[in-house]
């Protein structure tokens, strides 16, 4: 136990504070109302001492013990620690002392008295109906059953069917070139995702900030299972991107006529140098730099999608020094303020309302290259949808007439959106809104499923459900926008000239069963990438001395850092300032680490 060295950063689930620990408040009196469980837990601890048996032989399951006991006892808890603790062979009061020091310091969450009877009861301590009550009320994936959320890959559901019988028309059409039952689910959220950014005209409010029906997707399937039909829901938005291009071909034909006018003429007086025009684009490549994505996107007022069939690409990009904007995506989800400031010719970017939806297809495998671990940010702000394997060859020779090949059908419907959405811009703004009744809904819904996921999973899937819930809205946005394209219900238009679109019922029921579906799935994505950080985990404590002491720090720091920053987490460690300086160099030599520039660093994953 001496030898580990505990990272409170593994243990939160919340960004690192680079500021000195407080000392532990102290608890005047344990946590407890009732005497019958403190008798229990003495009652166990006696008989702990009594078998001298180690009930948290792994590092883990010791600092496990130290949160379970803060919990309970507070600073209290601290000679129930020792107790306990002392049947390790590597036990020192002294070392002992300085991780419940550090529990008190990291605040556990999620983690209650109640692991203290899992541990006690894994090493064969018998408990009381007391200690019973305790453990039978642990999180499903503790207790080695199956909650109502956790589901195999073979289980997860797919999205019901009264989905379909709600849709707006021209979303009935869509799905209607579909061929199976996972092709139609792809093409529906593919297509949701891909118009997504098509209405940046609309917004609502959601929890008192402003929206846009923005959307991120990853279609994850192995290879061959049909992830490629999302391919076809690009065809949607293309003649969009098309109309754009041609446009931006346009006026820069025009800026190059003007700009030969204006060197022949720029002796005379008067003569104004003509302005570069922008590069007009709806599609996004995946592979640009992250000056280029924010140029682009200046372009075009905050407004892109990217689109790309291979997940892999988008996580190379991101790995790259050049194109590392994961920051620029999770900002923009939120619509938030997005910039970027670079020495070398002095280039400044800066798009204050980014309205940015991402479609992506990939293997699992890919998906993790994309986003290693549950605790990245890009997790809880994708939808997932798991394409699941089945056996067999479908009938390939359908159709030999091109004319109705799935590529020319999609074709159409895209040149029939094309004109429903040109009509919809053209009508001017408009706002989004719930009906205060679906509003409770909404709320009771959301609370509840965040209570079951919380209590099967784990408390960090309170992130995932409340940006779920977001999610869900921004679908409600899409299908209610969609359905005004073919005027399915009348709107209303205030004095300032905002059209108000308010949620059909139908559109809503929709929505949230797809979001109950997709929360199916990301659970399942969630729980996978939580093993993955497992795995990582577990790794840098199985190695020892300095190794370990770097592989600690460097999990503290955050993606981007200055010398400031470092010296802090330093501190926190409780590292000798000269010898930890070095390691920067170390890192850098290793591959870990970028300079981006004096005193200030980037981590290269």
């Amino acid at each position: 136990m001496s030898k580990k060295i505990f990272s409170a950063q593994d243990w939160e689930n919340v960004p690192f504070e680079n500021s000195v620990p407080t000392s532990p408040k102290l608890l005047s009196a344990p946590n407890f109302t009732s005497n019958n469980k403190e008798e229990e837990i003495e009652r166990i601890i006696c008989e702990i001492e009594q078998r001298a048996v180690d009930i948290a032989p792994e590092y883990k399951d010791w600092v496990e013990l130290g949160f379970a006991l803060i919990d309970g006892f507070g600073e209290n808890g601290r000679e129930y620690y020792h107790r306990i603790s002392r049947f390790h062979p590597d036990y020192q009061r002294e070392e002992t002392d300085k991780q419940y020091t550090r529990c008190l310091q990291a605040k556990g969450q999620g983690i209650t008295i109640r692991s203290f009877f899992h541990l006690a009861g894994q090493a064969g301590i018998p408990l009381s109906s007391i200690g019973e009550q305790d453990l039978s009320i642990l999180p499903n994936n503790q207790n080695g059953k199956t909650g109502k959320w956790i589901k195999s890959a073979d289980e997860l559901p797919a999205f019901p069917e009264c989905v379909f019988e709600q849709l707006p028309p021209f979303l009935c059409e869509v799905v209607g070139n579909s061929i199976s039952e996972d092709d139609r689910d792809t093409i529906l959220i593919g297509a949701i995702v891909c118009l997504s950014v098509c209405f940046h005209n609309v917004c609502g409010v959601y929890d008192e900030r402003i929206v846009y029906p923005n959307l991120y997707l990853f279609v994850v399937a192995d290879a061959g299972m049909g992830k490629g039909a999302l391919t076809l829901c690009r065809e949607l938005v293309a003649p969009i991107n098309r109309n754009l291009h041609e446009l931006s071909q346009r006026m820069e034909q025009e800026y190059k006529e003007a700009m030969n006018t204006y060197i022949k003429s720029k002796k005379s007086d008067g003569a104004t140098m003509p302005t570069e025009p922008p590069m007009r684009m709806l599609i996004i490549p995946a592979n640009s730099s992250a000056s280029s994505l924010l140029k682009i996107l200046g372009d075009n007022d905050g407004v892109g999608l990217l689109f790309e069939s291979e997940g892999d690409t988008l996580s190379q990009t991101l790995k790259s020094d050049y194109g590392n904007y994961s920051d620029v995506l999770r900002k923009a989800f939120h619509h938030e303020l997005v910039s970027l400031s670079r020495r070398k010719d002095r280039e400044y970017c800066e798009v204050s309302n980014p309205r940015v939806s991402v479609t992506l297809a990939g293997t699992p495998e890919q998906v993790r290259r994309l986003i290693p671990d549950a605790e990245n940010g890009l997790m809880s702000r994708f939808c997932f949808y798991i394409i699941r394997f089945k056996r067999g060859i479908r009938n390939v020779f359908a159709t030999s007439d091109i004319s109705q090949s799935k590529n020319a059908m999609f074709r159409m419907l895209g040149d029939k959106f094309f004109h429903l959405q040109e009509e919809f811009l053209n009508r001017g703004c408009y706002s989004f809104s719930l009906p205060l009744d679906l509003q409770q809904q909404f709320i009771e819904y959301l609370s509840r499923v965040n209570e079951e996921c919380c209590d099967e999973v784990d408390n960090r899937m309170q992130g995932v459900v409340r940006r779920m819930g977001l999610i869900a809205y921004r679908i409600m946005m899409v299908l209610t926008a969609v359905r005004q394209l073919g005027n399915g219900y009348d709107v209303q238009t205030s004095q300032d000239g905002i059209i108000r679109l308010v949620c059909h019922e139908s559109d809503y029921r929709a929505a949230m069963s797809i979001c109950d579906t997709l929360l199916y799935h990301a659970v399942f994505i969630y729980r996978n990438l939580s093993g993955n950080q497992s795995k990582q985990t577990a790794s840098i404590l199985q190695e020892t001395g300095v190794a370990a002491r770097r592989s600690t720090l460097y999990n503290m720091l955050p993606e981007t850092f200055t010398k400031k920053d470092y010296d802090a987490a330093v501190f926190a460690l409780g590292e000798n300032g000269s010898t930890a300086a070095k390691w920067i160099e170390a890192f850098i030599k290793s591959g870990k680490l970028c300079r981006i520039e004096q005193g200030k660093y980037r981590k290269i994953f």
